[in-house]
């Protein structure tokens, strides 16, 4: 797709010809589960770096598996604050270092980019985030409640699994309890469609 190649240099270009505050870390956990799926069956390393000025954010954010390389991600972000709403557009990169990523091909056969729009919102102390992959051979769609530590999330296309037999479906996915202390965190999570649980514990450097 030739023309969001376009959209991201055209961002990158606006941003850079003022000043704007940095921001780079990394964050190590025990594995990585987004959004009640895990990838990787690893610990991973998940730096990241962000740049903001105003209500505009532009970042990129990876994951890196420390076993054998698996779920390698790679993504990049550009997210706006309009009131009290935020709305977001996350390129999510799958990279296999093979010798034939495609980094460039953004079409639905391709496999590796899946794109999404976000958009979320307070309501009554209730975090709500909706987003829809239009880069995506599933057009998947993903729904997260989240208030104080608890969080329910629902889903289908990528994030759901039904025989081939059975059409797609969307159920919740995610239902977790999070803490945090200081520089670390964790959560206990729950998909019930996977019929799986997950205790992940990961610091902040």
């Amino acid at each position: 797709m030739i023309k969001i190649r376009k959209l991201w240099i055209i961002l990158l270009f606006i941003t850079g010809t003022s000043y704007g505050q940095f921001e780079i870390g990394v964050d190590i956990f025990n594995r990585y589960v987004w959004r009640g799926t895990d990838f990787g069956n690893a610990a991973s390393l998940q730096p990241y770096l962000e740049y903001s000025k105003g209500p505009i954010k532009i970042g990129a954010w990876s994951s890196w598996a420390v076993n054998n390389g698996n779920a390698n991600e790679n993504d990049v972000f550009i997210a706006a604050s309009l009131g009290g709403l935020s709305l977001s557009i996350t390129d999510y990169f799958f990279p296999a270092y093979d010798g034939a990523d495609r980094f460039f091909d953004y079409s639905e056969e391709g496999g590796e980019h899946f794109v999404e729009a976000g958009i979320s919102t307070t309501i009554k102390a209730v975090d709500i985030f909706a987003g829809y992959f239009f880069i995506d051979a599933n057009n998947s769609t993903y729904l997260e409640f989240s208030y104080g530590p608890v969080i329910l999330g629902m889903g289908n296309g990528m994030f759901t699994i039904e025989p081939e037999d059975e059409n797609d479906s969307f159920g919740i996915v995610n239902i977790g309890i999070t803490a945090g202390r200081d520089l670390f965190s964790a959560a206990y999570i729950i998909n019930p469609q996977q019929e799986t649980s997950f205790l992940v514990f990961g610091v902040s450097l």
